[in-house]
């Protein structure tokens, strides 16, 4: 029997195996499908709107109450509640019931008519990065265009004439091109880096568990047995039916994000499928490397999670890595899904040519110097067995 005979041979008994456990089936099935379900569906909207916010209005005149219905015009904000003083504003803003305060303060409309420059406070939590970022934006935005709009009027009360009115608030325009999400979506920021982190955690968690079923059920003599004459050739088998499952869940979330979403891919999917397969070869690996330490499903598992929890963090897409601090960088380094991540986006954004992802695919390929030491285990374990 050759090697590749081998190779099936050992496959064929893991699809075996796969079948008569309902857990292995679930695992493999619909437990990704869960997990990205639930992430598609929590960030669909792409944007998000009607953010709730609260007012605390000191002055309660006509500007005022037009500055405020500015605010409920825009789709990120939502005017929750109102309230007669800053500390129950404030109480609402510690309970997470509003994400910002609007205070408008007294004379706001008398200090305008009077040229006096009056400075409307806003409070946010902070705690939620994402959040305030965005009602930072929305309210300045907002702010400023009601800001503008009555210097409008006041300057076209005193000239009569619109077109020096306009000048005189905005004398330089501003042409702003986005490049690459020019639907300015979370969507595509958020999910195609955070279904990617979810799949490099199932492909860890599902070779672990696949190891350790087989000591759970006591077939690891059965498989030892067979692996006599070629360990490597029995863990490749055993790893290959899982590599076939994960490159299509891997495929169909980077196809769901750029081929049935809106987004167009601007590169190579070749080379996209070339980098993802690496990565599902390296963290089986790494999963194998875990189980090799001590033989042991809990603690396996454990490093496992310890090791693939923190991706979505670490990539480098939400908290930019040059802002990291020497730890962060490490960590960054040390997750292959971080590597996978930059191809990705050079592929689906950029189109980048081969030649310049080059060093990525080097560092990812790195890993699979674990695969001596996960050989070198089995073999003595192996023998172990046999003696």
């Amino acid at each position: 029997m050759n090697y590749f005979q081998k190779v099936l041979g050992a496959s064929r008994e893991e699809i075996k195996a796969i079948k008569n456990s309902w857990y292995m089936l679930g695992f493999i099935s619909w437990v990704p499908l869960l997990g990205f379900g639930l992430i598609v569906v929590i960030f669909l909207s792409g944007v998000p709107r009607d953010l709730p916010i609260g007012v605390v209005d000191h002055d309660a005149s006509k500007l005022s109450r037009m500055q405020l219905s500015n605010i409920e015009s825009s789709a990120a904000l939502a005017i929750k509640k109102q309230y007669n003083s800053l500390h129950e504003a404030s109480r609402d803003l510690r309970d997470g019931t509003i994400y910002a305060i609007v205070i408008v303060p007294e004379h706001f409309e008398y200090d305008l008519r009077k040229g006096v420059q009056p400075a409307i406070t806003v409070m946010l939590n902070t705690q939620f990065i994402l959040m305030s970022k965005i009602l930072h934006s929305s309210l300045a935005a907002v702010l400023m265009n009601g800001a503008a709009t009555i210097d409008f009027v006041q300057t076209l009360v005193k000239d009569q004439r619109p077109e020096l009115a306009k000048i005189a608030v905005a004398p330089i325009q501003i042409q702003i091109t986005p490049f690459f999400n020019t639907y300015n979506s979370y969507f595509l920021f958020l999910v195609s880096a955070m279904l990617p982190a979810l799949w490099s955690i199932l492909v860890v968690m599902t070779m672990t568990i696949a190891m350790g079923e087989m000591f759970k059920r006591g077939r690891e003599k059965m498989w030892f047995q067979s692996a006599e004459e070629s360990i490597s050739a029995a863990i490749i088998g055993k790893m290959l039916p899982y590599i076939v499952v994960q490159m299509l869940w891997g495929l169909g979330v980077v196809y769901f994000v750029y081929g049935v979403m809106p987004w167009p891919f601007a590169g190579s999917w070749l080379i996209l499928a070339a980098a993802m397969f690496i990565t599902i070869v390296v963290y089986q690996f790494i999963a194998l490397a875990f189980y090799a330490l001590k033989f042991e499903y809990a603690s396996a598992l454990s490093l496992g999670a310890v090791f693939t929890a923190p991706a979505f963090a670490a990539m480098g897409i939400t908290f930019p890595l040059m802002d990291m601090g020497g730890a962060g960088v490490v960590w960054h380094d040390l997750l292959p899904v971080s590597h996978y991540i930059h191809i990705q986006i050079s592929q689906a954004n950029y189109g980048a040519p081969l030649s310049s992802i080059g060093t990525t695919f080097a560092a990812l390929s790195l890993f699979l110097l674990v695969t001596p030491f996960v050989y070198w285990r089995f073999k003595r374990v192996s023998r172990e067995w046999m003696s």
